[in-house]
């Protein structure tokens, strides 16, 4: 039996959606992520060369060139930042920033469209694969040894946490798991028939063990205050105009209370440590305030071995973006997060007003957006390889969709007026 160009391409979209969503860290030292980040390579070139000799309408130079100037700042001045602050060769800095190489999945995903591939088809395979990554991450939780893992010096240790509450709990994809738990929830209330929606009840059942296994409470209220913030703010053009009044009031409270959230934060266990971390960060972050101190590596030089065994920059919120990509990076991550924001916020009212209901696949990906907006300071996850996946995607399949919903493409008007 021959396969179809076509076919071939939705497996690969299927494996890189899989290894962006980190479905592979549970074994061979998440290896598979370099798979997926080839692969995404591949596609790219393909999408890239065929849309140059066949497409005369896109903006070809824009979609090629844009994700290697964006990644390729980033990776550079972070890993040259890192090689002179701490005195040690540049490559291993560099390898160690490669989960930003994933952005080039956005321009893939219009290259690929624009050659003929259904914006649908796109949808129904990335929904495939996350219920694939959360099949992995239960087959994975009952096959590895936590407590084992837990207390192991190699790989599989960063990924199992332990606490007397929870005990030990396998580390799962965060992100692919909050994005089919809305998308489950909205095709259960949103599809007609009896029988699909009995079909949706089985990915909401998976989601929901997985849930009870890790128990992450703070997860799962941030996406439900996502979830009450949509109908009361987001939902349609008009209600957004409300922000204008609540985001004032709410800074005002978070000011008011910030003595109670720092006392709180002082008194909590491990406080301490946190502390002294964040005052180094902060320290350091103000005399690099340009791109920061840059990305370690374990090949070279960690954060442990410069600052000491406690210090974990990953772990310190936005506080952590500026020590490590400086104050440009910290405004080019807020750029980011809005700008990926927005344009679900707009394709979902395009979608909604066409169309009269909501594409559950857009209203599940803004679910994730605006939760983790409600979390930036604590967690900037846009910076890592889930959440650069999640922000790819989104840019590439509104892109994709504006087009499909008729909104025509400024290179089309270029060349609708000049013929």
């Amino acid at each position: 039996m021959r396969l179809s160009v076509k076919s071939i391409v939705g497996f690969l979209f299927i494996l890189i959606f899989f290894a962006g969503y980190q479905g592979g860290k549970y074994f061979a030292n998440n290896r598979f992520q370099e798979v997926g980040l080839a692969l995404t390579f591949l596609l790219f070139f393909y999408g890239a060369v065929f849309t140059a000799l066949t497409d005369r309408t896109i903006r070809w130079s824009w979609w090629f060139w844009s994700a290697p100037l964006i990644v390729g700042y980033v990776m550079l001045s972070s890993s040259a930042a890192f090689a002179l602050n701490a005195g040690v060769p540049i490559m291993p800095s560099l390898f160690a920033s490669r989960e930003f190489l994933i952005l080039f999945l956005a321009p893939t995903l219009y290259f690929i469209y624009r050659l003929g591939f259904a914006v649908e088809d796109m949808h129904r395979l990335f929904v495939t694969s996350l219920v694939i990554i959360i099949l992995n991450y239960i087959l994975s939780y009952h096959r590895v040894d936590l407590e084992a893992a837990y207390f192991s010096t190699g790989y599989m240790s960063y990924l199992v946490t332990y606490d007397e509450w929870r005990g030990y709990r396998l580390k799962p994809p965060t992100f692919a798991l909050i994005i089919l738990t809305c998308y489950a929830s909205i095709r259960l209330f949103q599809d007609g028939s009896a029988l699909r929606k009995l079909l949706w009840v089985v990915p909401l059942l998976l989601v929901g063990y997985v849930w009870s296994l890790i128990m992450a409470r703070s997860q799962m209220a941030t996406v439900a205050m996502a979830m009450l913030l949509y109908p009361i703010f987001l939902s349609r053009p008009n209600r957004a105009n409300l922000l204008v009044l609540v985001v004032p009031v709410g800074l005002m409270l978070l000011l008011a209370a910030g003595s109670t959230l720092v006392d709180a934060f002082m008194n909590a266990e491990g406080a301490d440590v946190r502390a002294k971390a964040y005052v180094i960060a902060w320290q350091t972050a103000l005399e690099h305030p340009i791109i920061g101190f840059g990305q370690s590596s374990g090949y070279s030089k960690t954060y442990q071995d410069v600052f000491g065994p406690k210090f974990f920059p990953d772990d310190l919120g936005i506080v952590g973006t500026a020590f490590k990509y400086g104050f440009l990076g910290v405004f080019l991550y807020l750029f980011a997060n809005f700008y990926v924001l927005s344009r679900l916020i707009k394709t979902n009212w395009y979608y909604r007003k066409r169309h009269g209901v909501h594409h559950p696949l857009i209203w599940s990906l803004l679910m994730m957006m605006t939760a983790l907006t409600l979390n930036l300071i604590l967690n900037p996850g846009l910076a890592y390889m889930q959440g650069l996946t999640t922000a790819a995607f989104a840019v590439g399949i509104t892109a994709c969709l504006y087009e499909d919903m008729g909104l025509v493409s400024r290179a089309r008007r270029v060349v609708a007026t000049t013929s």
